[in-house]
């Protein structure tokens, strides 16, 4: 196991991605972005991702120099067209036109079509949370996929994740971030980078049994809903939303259904005299003042351990597999850069 600086890594993934095409801006993003991820603790978004993306790329299928615009809007909706460029990208554009609109009109509904991977959903619920704007963001409704309906034995929708981004007043936004599978399917790119098995319960072989093991996932096996058939629900709502409710399959020159969905609402649409910060604080205190269980030193809010992590990875380095750094210098090497010299 490695261990790198958040700002090396960052400006190795900039360089990649300018390598590739992409404008200055559009690359800082993108550094930003997957860095952010592993400094929150989650791996399977960050710097893992930087092969398959320059793959993608290489095959024609994603363009790197391409913006996102608006195709169709009112006051508190919009379509955003991601036009196939980075996914991050995307999702930091129609994020923006949220918190826009929500601010305007008290709340927004913003989708985004023809968009690769957006990353990890909470970057883009802080990015509101940061503005004051409690949003919902979710992503799926392919049609398919890799992970099983419950009781079932094949896949049939996506990890079908969704993210929740809740501002406070002095305490620290909350930030829910959890995919409807047992496991985010780049969870298992991290145990397979570290030889590890995966935890009981996530995945099914291909004989529908039960595993452990990352290679059977790879061998036509499929990911498990969270929480039995609650998850399952939460799942099928996503699928809905992202596939029934976005209209990607009108958008699908690639072949890809799926879509985003990102809510907007106004801290202030209920609360006009700014009361919305004390009264979440107070919420957010007396849950944190819970006398914790035995086995535990203290209750934690959602996103405390993306904050801890953080500090920790600022101070410490970010851990990175050696065969995650293999992979992203054999990315720089197919676009020409020597990722081994940038410091």
């Amino acid at each position: 196991m490695l261990t790198i600086s958040a700002e090396r890594l960052r400006a190795i993934t900039v360089k990649i991605f300018m390598a590739t095409g992409a404008p200055e801006d559009s690359a800082g993003l993108m550094g930003d972005a997957l860095v952010n991820s592993n400094l929150a603790g989650h791996d399977s978004h960050g710097v893992l991702r930087i092969p398959a993306y320059v793959a993608s790329i290489q095959k024609g299928a994603m363009f790197p120099a391409a913006r996102p615009a608006i195709i169709a809007e009112t006051a508190t909706t919009a379509l955003v067209d991601g036009r196939w460029t980075f996914g991050h990208l995307a999702a930091h554009y129609a994020t923006d036109v949220a918190v826009k609109k929500a601010k305007e009109n008290r709340i927004s509904l913003v989708s985004i079509v023809r968009c690769h991977h957006i990353g990890r959903l909470g970057e883009w619920a802080e990015q509101a949370a940061r503005e004051d704007v409690i949003a919902i963001v979710t992503v799926g409704g392919g049609g398919s996929g890799r992970t099983a309906p419950y009781g079932g034995a094949a896949g049939a929708i996506g990890t079908n994740p969704i993210s929740f981004g809740v501002p406070a007043g002095e305490m620290p936004m909350m930030v829910v971030d959890i995919a409807t599978s047992a496991i985010a399917e780049g969870k298992i790119q991290v145990a397979r980078a570290k030889n590890a098995d995966l935890p009981p319960g996530t995945i099914l072989d291909k004989h529908g049994q039960p595993s452990v093991k990352p290679s059977e996932f790879y061998d036509g096996g499929v990911l498990l809903p969270f929480g039995g058939h609650k998850g399952y629900s939460i799942g099928m709502v996503v699928e809905l939303l992202c596939g029934a409710l976005a209209p990607g399959n009108l958008y699908s020159d690639k072949g890809a259904h799926g879509a985003a969905i990102i809510v907007g609402i106004d801290t202030k649409t209920f609360r006009p005299d700014g009361s919305y910060g004390s009264v979440a604080d107070h919420l957010l205190r007396n849950v944190k003042a819970t006398p914790p269980a035995p086995g535990f030193s203290e209750v934690l809010l959602p996103g405390e351990p993306e904050l801890r992590a953080r500090e920790q990875r600022l101070r410490e380095g970010i851990p990175v597999p050696e065969a995650t750094w293999d992979a992203i210098v054999e990315a720089g090497r197919r676009v020409g850069l020597d990722v081994t010299a940038v410091v």
